[in-house]
């Protein structure tokens, strides 16, 4: 049986690809860029394509039985302010792969999905599949928009020509050496004087260990029971619902710095994130959908994956690894914790205190 992994040159991407690789199936993995070195040794083949380049996705994928489709753009960042990008990779990159893999007779196309395709500010306790789609026009960032197109797209096509299709819906990923939060949450760090929302809201991750293990087994399943899955979608969660901020304690602490004691109301950082959108060069980015995120309510339970797919995690919530990694960075960077200047929190009260002045009048 043959794979290819779009986006394989990512971190999730890569890690499915090594995996099915491991255990003795022909992988290919396709990206602009390839994976980072400091991911390890690999000797699965890489193949330079676009996904807006529908033509040169026919040839790669020929011969393929699965195509795992990882790639998105605008999740995190100063990407998430680019809604052209936005489109074109998420909404165009999809319907690329769609097209491809039907003109080529593949047999199954798994992608990599969101939680934020039905979540987008409200509380959600213990969600399942049956929830409908939040409405695209009260999304408060392109990246859920794009992603919630994009994953109606792929459950539509089940059953276009021969492709059977399912869609994985990810929390947050998190694992040791991951690059598009991990760096940006370690480099900010000391400037987390306080935490927002409320105290006892409660989030979901999910390590790259269970994201690969849900991905190879949904592959195997559109491949092996096809009927069983194909059209799907499926919530992927390490299982347990944690606080943001606690989620982070251990690497917090664990870096030396102190954590917060103050707690902000959700409504001065719901101002603070479009100010920040606003003047992304002169404030930290933090958008509105990142404070929905990492402050509201809203988990998903697993049950219909483990049902249908076999998936079953485990390590929930462990930092262990990561925190241990950054640790060891720090002590070849012979670097302390940065600490704030006396000058700074008086600036960020004075902030504050502006935002919440000009919120009452």
């Amino acid at each position: 049986m043959k794979f290819a992994i779009v986006g394989g040159g990512g971190f999730v991407g890569f890690h499915i690809g090594k995996d099915l690789s491991n255990k003795g199936y022909s992988v290919l993995l396709l990206d602009l860029n390839k994976p980072d070195e400091e991911w390890g040794e690999y000797s699965v083949p890489f193949v330079k394509v676009d996904v807006l380049d529908r033509e040169a996705l026919q040839r790669a994928f020929q011969n393929v039985d699965c195509v795992i489709h990882t790639v998105s753009f605008g999740m995190s960042g100063k990407e998430q302010l680019d809604w052209d990008k936005a489109e074109l990779v998420n909404i165009t990159g999809t319907m690329n792969v769609i097209e491809a893999c039907a003109a080529v007779g593949v047999r199954g196309l798994v992608y990599t999905s969101t939680f934020n395709v039905v979540f987008g500010g409200q509380e959600i306790h213990n969600g399942t599949e049956d929830l409908p789609y939040f409405p695209l026009h009260r999304h408060v960032d392109h990246y859920s928009r794009t992603k919630s197109i994009a994953e109606q797209l792929i459950l539509t096509s089940d059953k276009k020509s021969s492709l059977r299709t399912c869609a994985l819906r990810l929390s947050g990923v998190m694992g040791l050496k991951e690059k598009r939060h991990l760096p940006r949450i370690v480099d900010n760090l000391w400037m987390l004087k306080f935490t927002y929302g409320k105290r006892d809201s409660l989030v979901q991750f999910v390590t790259i260990e269970n994201v690969v293990q849900a991905h190879v087994k949904a592959a195997l399943g559109l491949m092996n029971n096809p009927d069983r899955i194909g059209g799907q979608a499926f919530f992927i969660s390490d299982g347990i619902p944690i606080n943001n901020f606690e989620f982070f304690r251990p690497l917090i602490e664990g870096l030396g710095y102190t954590f917060p004691t103050l707690n902000l109301p959700l409504w001065i950082m719901w101002i603070f994130s479009y100010l920040s959108m606003t003047f992304p060069s002169l404030i930290p980015l933090l958008t509105p959908a990142e404070v929905y995120k990492t402050a509201i309510t809203h988990y998903f339970t697993n049950d219909k994956a483990t049902r249908l797919l076999g998936y079953q995690p485990t390590h929930p919530n462990d930092l262990t690894s990561v925190v241990e990694y950054f640790q060891n960075k720090q002590k070849q960077n012979r670097k302390p914790p940065t600490r704030l200047s006396p000058l700074v929190p008086a600036l960020i009260c004075l902030f504050l205190s502006i935002i919440i002045f000009r919120w009452l009048l």
